[in-house]
């Protein structure tokens, strides 16, 4: 790799030591959380996990991770940005390696390795990242509503979300709009900025390819399966610990907490997701050592779990985009 290059050896090391730094305040911050309540209702909370729940923690978020690599791949096929399910898979785990760092470099470094090993622009596959985000957001609140009954002063806030994505994604679907008022700046800035207005204007067409019926029922089935195994891994863990909630209220929880978490725009949600997690179980009745135990080994094993295959799999990313440099794609 160029010195250059946006993930060239040395930056990516800076940022490798990054995710582990937060790592490891997460864990110091958890360690101090759990004083501040009471160690040993923590630790007796995660004493009563046994490993085959961990193990069924696991293999649903490997479930989660799958399906949405199939989703991403299904999308990319659709806007023509062809490349193999194999290696489309390696990519998107190597992407999770950076999901604890800041400015969704993830993301970046998925669309990165498809560019070096395939050569396809960046304003093609931006709609990828886009919809990405788009798929996550509304199938996790849409799950989260199957739980609003149990907290009747929050519900407003999973509702209006959830329209909210919804309007987004139907503007995006008829983008005429959009696209008239990108020909409109492009007429006041003129042609210093044209090619950029031009790969915007790609890239909106890009979005509304994959925003249109079929291909928006199949990516959300994929997407509610996949966030519904995450839902019923939380549901599992809170019974495991002694504080069923039912699976409706656990999704509510998880849902509600991830949008909270996105919305701080801090790396990974850290801080968000689990303050409102805590949160909404201790509304629910959940004591508070049990619902930061069970805080702590959810995002164990959705984030930080994913995190780590991530790590695994971005030595073998980086050899195989390496090994197929290609020019860019019109």
């Amino acid at each position: 790799m160029s010195r250059g290059a946006p993930f060239a050896a040395g930056r990516l090391r800076r940022l490798e030591i990054g995710v582990v730094l937060t790592a490891a305040l997460f864990a110091a911050a958890g360690a101090l959380a759990a004083l501040f309540i009471g160690g040993g209702e923590v630790v007796a909370a995660l004493a009563r996990i046994d490993a085959v729940t961990l193990l069924v923690l696991l293999l649903l978020s490997l479930l989660n991770y799958v399906l949405r690599v199939l989703r991403w791949h299904r999308l990319a096929t659709r806007i023509g940005v062809g490349v193999p399910l194999s290696r489309t898979m390696l990519y998107y785990i190597a992407g999770f390696s950076m999901t604890a760092t800041p400015g969704r470099v993830g993301e970046a470094l998925r669309l990165w390795l498809i560019k070096r090993s395939d050569g396809h622009r960046y304003d093609r596959m931006l709609p990828l990242f886009l919809a990405d985000r788009l798929f996550d957001m509304l199938s996790v609140l849409l799950l989260g509503l199957g739980g609003v009954a149990a907290f009747p002063a929050q519900r407003w806030i999973a509702i209006v979300a959830v329209l909210a994505v919804v309007l987004l994604m139907a503007a995006l679907a008829r983008p005429a709009w959009l696209l008239g008022l990108l020909l409109w700046l492009l007429g006041i800035v003129g042609r210093r900025f044209a090619r950029l207005l031009a790969s915007l204007r790609r890239a909106v067409r890009g979005t509304a390819a994959m925003l249109q019926a079929a291909p928006v029922a199949d990516a959300l089935l994929l997407s509610l399966i996949g966030w519904g195994a995450e839902c019923v891994a939380f549901w599992l863990l809170l019974d495991s610990m002694d504080a069923p909630v039912g699976l409706g209220a656990a999704s509510f929880v998880f849902a509600i907490s991830a949008a909270a978490g996105a919305a701080t725009l801090l790396p990974g949600g850290l801080g968000g997701t689990e303050a409102a997690m805590v949160a909404l179980l201790a509304t629910l009745g959940v004591d508070l050592g049990t619902a930061l135990a069970a805080t702590l080994v959810i995002r164990a094993t959705t984030l930080w779990f994913s995190v780590a295959l991530g790590f695994v799999a971005l030595p073998a990313a980086l050899r195989a985009a390496a090994a197929r440099p290609s020019e860019a794609k019109a």
